[in-house]
């Protein structure tokens, strides 16, 4: 069943209204189109999809971060999956998000009115990231040379349960992405009503990405063209980079409107109490339960040491210990407002320790004894905000991410002393360290502190290839090369035993 929304008079919101038996056949206004593509819009923001999961796999399994013993995702931690036994979810719904989007994309009933056009961009930029997210986990990279011939599956007409398709190779999926996402980008607004919805600007950022990850000849010199014409000819009032002074509120301050619609983001999940009843989002599962040091139950995934490190950093003293078996607190300043002072001494009126507000984006208080060595509680995602628990909107795609795919750019294009120039500018930005020389790890560095818990550091790393090394906090596949099959995710038996020509990826 497609479970569809429609606009709110908020403009913030996806109201939900209920699905009938034929609301298939019977897409025959601008208004059933739109909630079609709201359908997708909500099939993406998701708990499977990146409401939770692509948010946290794309960093468990990367070497920054790591899963505290027995909580979730712990299997992906340890890249210990199969097709028989994972954790991976979002194949299916991100099929259902293509689905709901090809309904919008191949309507003929409703005429072809500017409306429809801004609707139907929408929906190809939207199938394009879908494909793209699916051929980046599934898929070998394009320039590994290896296996090229298990893309994934790419479904284009409306949906038909007897269609039962075969993987596509990865050219033919990137092909189609590029088509998606340059056809969405022509017709797709300059400025969106609001951040929920995607953008010439989403396009660009998006066309970037998978040119970086492509890279075949003249791939490099379209990323830096995209990438270029966010970070110098963004409209500032609408897309523009957050200050310092604004980064810590614009992930962990409890008011929205320091975090929700700002400059900074190009597009973020609309996450309520109305959209969570499809996306099922909540208590049992979101980011904040994996990452929020008060969800004590459910808290998960944190820094490693190393990682945590990696800034720059003043130690101090530790607290004493808090409660029976409480262990000192490390406490540290830091310029780099990405990490932040973990410096503290507040507490709420009960004195409870668990409710002591941290500094800094990042906090050392109350960390798990067991853990050897302890590593840093991650803060980018409050459990509780002005609008209730679990329902700040979630950021996919920033600013920053433009200014970073710049920098590899030019240095892709041989332009290594304005990468250079751009890279420190840009670490200087957030209080950081600067570099001395710029390179693909000193670039995929810089990502990484900035991007921390956003879901990219997996996906960095396989693009180029390189190892997963985890120096700490693992008992198994600590050290992967970049060549080795767990870099590529296996279909779940589920959909093998569906669809008979579907190839399970060589060795699972």
């Amino acid at each position: 069943m497609v479970i569809s929304a429609s606009n709110s008079c908020s403009d913030k919101e996806l109201e939900l209204f209920p699905p009938s038996l034929d609301d298939i056949q019977d897409i025959n206004t601008e208004d059933r189109l739109q909630k079609f593509l709201n359908a997708g819009y909500l099939e993406m923001s998701s708990v499977n999809a990146f409401g939770t999961q692509l948010m946290a796999i794309g960093d468990v399994m990367g070497d920054q971060l790591y899963v505290t013993s027995g909580k979730s995702f712990a299997q992906t931690y340890n890249l210990s999956y199969n097709g028989f036994e994972n954790e991976f979810s979002f194949y299916g719904t991100l099929y259902n998000a293509i689905m709901d989007c090809n309904l919008v994309i191949n309507n003929t009933q409703v005429p072809n009115s500017e409306e429809v056009k801004r609707i139907k961009a929408e929906a190809k930029i939207l199938r394009g990231f879908a494909y793209f997210t699916l051929v980046n986990y599934y898929s070998p990279t394009p320039t590994s040379g290896v296996n090229q011939e298990y893309g994934v599956p790419l479904i284009l007409n409306d949906y038909d349960v007897s269609i039962l398709p075969a993987r596509a190779t990865v050219a033919e999926v990137y092909s189609q992405i590029i088509s998606d996402l340059t056809a969405g980008l022509n017709e797709a607004p300059a400025i969106p009503k609001s951040k929920v919805f995607l953008s010439k600007t989403a396009a660009k950022l998006l066309l970037s990405r998978v040119y970086l990850t492509r890279r075949a000849p003249g791939d490099a010199q379209l990323a830096l063209q995209y990438s270029s014409e966010i970070v110098n000819g963004s409209s500032p009032e609408v897309f523009a980079p957050i200050d310092k002074v604004d980064y810590r509120n614009y992930f962990m301050g409890s008011a929205e409107d320091g975090s929700e619609n700002q400059k900074e983001t190009i597009w973020e999940l609309d996450i309520n109490a109305t959209t969570n009843q499809v996306n099922g989002l909540g208590a049992n599962m979101a980011l904040p339960t994996i990452y929020d040091r008060l969800v004590i139950d459910r808290r998960a995934i944190l820094a490693n040491k190393a990682f945590f490190d990696s800034f720059p950093h003043t130690d101090l003293p530790s607290l004493p210990p808090t409660g029976t078996g409480g262990l000192p607190t490390p406490q540290s300043l830091s310029p780099d407002v990405r990490r932040g002072d973990t410096k503290t001494t507040v507490t709420n009126i009960s004195g409870v320790p668990n409710a002591i507000q941290p500094a800094g984006l990042m906090s050392t208080i109350n960390l798990i004894a067991t853990d050897n060595p302890r590593g840093a509680w991650i803060n980018k995602y409050p459990r509780l905000t002005a609008d209730g628990n679990f329902q700040r909107n979630i950021k996919v795609l920033r600013f920053a991410e433009a200014q970073l795919n710049y920098v590899e750019a030019l240095f892709l294009t041989g332009q290594t002393a304005a990468a250079l120039t751009e890279l420190n500018k840009f670490a200087v930005s957030r209080g950081g360290s600067t570099y001395t020389s710029a390179t693909i790890d000193n670039i995929l560095t810089e990502k990484g502190k900035e991007f921390y818990g956003e879901g990219q550091r997996f996906l960095d790393l396989k693009r180029y290839s390189l190892p997963i090394i985890k120096n700490s906090n693992c008992v198994m596949n600590c050290n992967v090369p970049g060549n080795d099959k767990l870099f590529t995710l296996p279909v779940d038996q589920t959909a093998m035993n569906y669809n008979p020509n579907l190839k399970q990826y060589p060795g699972y």
